[in-house]
Parts: structure tokens; sequence; C-alpha cells
């Protein structure tokens, strides 16, 4: 799991230090900064010289907003430079509250050269479109794609980690001067496994929202995105310290789940449990693995976790549970960071807040009284069932 929270619904590999789980994570195999250790003799990575860059290269960007940008190459290799030089403080996360954008290397099978690009999502945040979900890609030759960033997400951040990302070079050449420019000219949309790209990328359109879609007995009674997240906003600061892990220290900003539950008549007078899911399949409370979790109940959600919830809760070496805090667990879309630290490292204390984003949100699951890795990102759906009586036992519900 990621390195600095082994956080439900992502599994991330941190290139610097051990990045901020439900946090602004580098993403990366070997594929990142550096080249495998064994593979073709080829060029790989960006080129040394940036001031061959052809800067004013664009690529257009539409978002659900109706705004209208032109994403140049300058603009992208800005925010690389902030990648580089978190990269240089090896350890704290000393630009991850600012607009950074990722590289990434892979080798590109059917030219057998390494193609070097970012991912779409930093590019979304840089922007400001930190909600998106339809996205449509569409290509100089008048091709198009469609994707979500859901799709990215679960492509890029689980499992085998697929790069899936706008390139911008190969073989240590700029992307159009390169052997593959002719054709893919100065950016393309290309993904590791994917069986289709877009070539001469020439624009990139958000269509929709992200949702959380609070479904209730199997029926969708509300849904929470941009237009009510801040319905009865709720901001709070919620740290612990520990010794054995990673500590937490923010400040958040989102919706309560008692809150969000209020506005469901279904539910009303009834018991209930819940649990949240990710949109890569992951959930909170945990339903499968060696660590089965029985659902929230209705007490836990409109009063409060009583520490430790599960014998796995339990922190530092002598075992002890987090204090009791009586904050409730909340929906969060925006926060701040304090100063994290663990295993030798603390990231900086930022500024101020900031959405929260692809690589933690964008909304995510904040349970106070329980340990960070049991914290829920990228949160699609909140699964609510009822009872007319007393709630009944087993991990099935």
């Amino acid at each position: 799991m990621e390195n600095k929270d082994m956080i439900l619904g992502i599994l991330l590999i941190a290139v610097v230090g051990l990045a901020g789980g439900l946090g602004f994570v580098i993403i990366a195999g070997p594929s990142l900064f550096g080249p495998p250790a064994e593979g073709p003799i080829t060029l790989f990575g960006l080129p040394e010289d940036w001031s061959t860059a052809p800067n004013s290269s664009y690529f257009m960007f539409y978002n659900q907003t109706g705004a209208s940008i032109q994403v140049t190459l300058e603009d992208i290799l800005d925010g690389i430079a902030l990648a580089l030089e978190e990269q240089e403080a090896s350890g704290p996360m000393i630009n991850e509250y600012k607009k950074v954008i990722y590289p990434y290397t892979f080798l590109e099978p059917s030219s057998g050269l390494y193609i070097t690009g970012v991912d779409l999502l930093d590019i979304l945040e840089a922007y400001d479109t930190n909600y998106g979900w339809d996205i449509e890609f569409v290509s100089g030759y008048g091709h198009t794609l469609n994707m979500t960033t859901g799709d990215i997400i679960s492509k890029m951040y689980e499992g085998n980690e697929e790069s899936i990302i706008i390139a911008i070079a190969a073989n240590k050449q700029w992307l159009a001067e390169s052997p593959l420019g002719p054709h893919w000219g100065d950016f393309a949309l290309v993904g590791e496994l994917m069986t289709t790209a877009i070539y001469d990328l020439e624009s990139v359109t958000v269509g929709t929202n992200w949702k959380v879609e609070v479904v209730v007995n199997g029926t969708v009674e509300y849904v929470i995105d941009p237009s009510n997240m801040t319905l009865n906003g709720y901001d709070d600061t919620y740290h612990y310290d520990r010794d054995d892990w990673w500590t937490f220290n923010r400040h958040y900003w989102g919706r309560n789940i008692s809150e969000i539950i209020s506005h469901i008549p279904a539910v009303a007078g009834l018991n209930y449990t819940v649990r949240l899911w990710s949109v890569d399949g992951w959930a909170s409370p945990r339903p499968f693995g060696s660590k089965k979790e029985f659902r929230f109940n209705n007490t836990e959600i409109e009063n409060g976790i009583i520490p430790p919830r599960e014998t796995w809760d339990l922190i530092n070496e002598t075992s002890v549970p987090l204090p009791d805090t009586n904050l409730l667990m909340s929906l969060v879309y925006a926060d701040q960071e304090f100063g994290e630290s663990g295993q030798g490292i603390t990231d900086p204390i930022w500024p101020y807040r900031r959405m929260c984003g692809y690589h933690r949100g964008p909304f995510y699951l904040l349970v106070p009284d329980r340990p960070r890795d049991t914290y829920l990102s990228h949160v699609i759906q909140i699964d609510i069932t009822t009872y007319s009586g007393p709630i009944p036992s087993g991990f099935d519900l």
C-alpha cells in the first residue's frame, strides 16, 4: 500500500521519501526520474537543454465551467520543475501544496523508444479543475477518445500502476522533433497498456463533474457534487501523534456523514449501517482481506467512533488507542496540512488550504479516532442499509 498511508483505494509507490497519504503523492514505478536497470539502449527522459523546448506549442483545454485555456509546453515544464525540485529534497514533499506536474517515462513497445510525459490529472489540478469526470480527447486527425478521471485513477494508482500520460518527449527529444514527431505531433495521449492513443493531441474537454451517490437499500437517494458540497459546510482540525508510522495533522473542510444522511427521508427514524466505496473498488470499513470490518452503524455515524474500534487501530509499540475526540467522520473536499511526519521525514506546513484534487479526492473520508490507513480516498458511493428493528450482526451487513 502507499508509503505514508496504506490508504484504502490506492496502491502508491512514492519516489521521493514517503509521500503524503491522502496527499499529493508522486505515483511511480521504476520509470519516474530514472531508467530501469535493464532494457534497450535508448535515450531516457526529457531533453537536458530545456532552452530548446517549443514552449509555445499547446493543446486546448475546456472544462465543465466553460473555461477555454491554452495549455502550453512551457506551462507543463514549469510544473515539472517543481517535481524535480522536490526530488532534490530527498524526502520531504516540499512542493506538495503547489501545482506540481510529475513526469513519467515508459518504453513504448511499437517504437521501442522511451516516452516521457505527464499525468493529465496533474494538469487538471493546475488549472483548478478538481472535480472533473468525463473527458474527451480530440486529435488533429479528427479522432476522439473518451474516458473518465475514475478510469485514469484506477489504472495509474492501483495494482500494476499503468501510466497514462500526455507525452511531450521521446528518445530524450521533444516529441515533435523526435522520430515519432511526424505522426505524434507536439503532444499525444498514450498509455502503457492502452490499445488506442490520440496522436497530435488538439484538445481535452472535461464535460461533467465527479459525484458521490448516496445509495439506500439499492436506490440512489441523494447525490453530492460541487454544487452542494459546501451545504451546511463543516470544518475542523484533527491531529494525532505516533512514533511507529505517520502522524496526522490537518485542518479540513467538508460535510459530516451524519449531516448528509439527515437529508434522506428514507433513513429517518431507522437504524442503519454504512460503507463507503472508492472509484477503484476499495471501501471503508474494509469488507474483505485479513482485516474485515463491520459496517459503520448509526451510533458511530451520529456520535463518533470510540477508540479503538478494531485491534489494529492500536498504535505505537505499546499498542495504545488514539485519544477519543468525539469528532464525527466527514466527507472532505479541501484540507491544509500542518507538518505531518513519519520515518524520519517531516513534510512542510502548508501556507493555505487546497482542494483535494485527484490524488486524495476529489472527496475523501476522514474518520477521527481511527488511524489514517482506515480512511478512504476517491469516494464515489455512500452505501446505506436500513433496518426497522435492531441491526443484525455479521460481516456481510
